[in-house]
């Protein structure tokens, strides 16, 4: 009986655990692709514009 309440107290804190870790992805994904529009002075080639018309360039 012991070993379940163990388990279930843990439960918690690995579901805290992987909540904070899924939060820091996404934290660190926004703040990577701002440094790289930076360094890409806008330009960044990791975001798709979308189709373009053939009379923009």
């Amino acid at each position: 009986m012991h070993n379940t309440f163990f388990l279930l107290g843990n439960a918690g804190r690995v579901n805290l655990l992987y909540g904070v870790a899924v939060v820091g992805f996404l934290v660190g994904s926004w703040f990577l692709g701002r440094a790289i529009t930076v360094m890409t002075k806008g330009q960044n080639p990791l975001v798709w514009k979308g189709l373009r018309k053939k009379d923009e360039n």
